[in-house]
């Protein structure tokens, strides 16, 4: 979604990360992960470049994981 989302229990408010990417490792069906690239810049924007790029980190490291 658009909802921001905390990173770590630490953290005070998700709303201090201006943008964010997150995509789910999975192995055999099940979430063991995350990919995320996160920014607390108000200038940054996520683009197609860097939901595209997580997308395949988090692919390659699911199929790694499966090997």
């Amino acid at each position: 979604g658009d909802k921001p989302i905390k990173i770590s229990y630490e953290d005070e408010s998700a709303d201090e990360y201006t943008a964010q990417v997150i995509a789910p490792i999975i192995m055999q069906g099940d979430p063991i992960g995350t990919v995320m690239l996160v920014s607390k810049n108000p200038e940054d924007k996520v683009t197609e470049l860097e939901i595209k790029l997580v997308e395949t980190a988090a692919g390659f490291l699911s199929k790694q994981m499966e090997s």
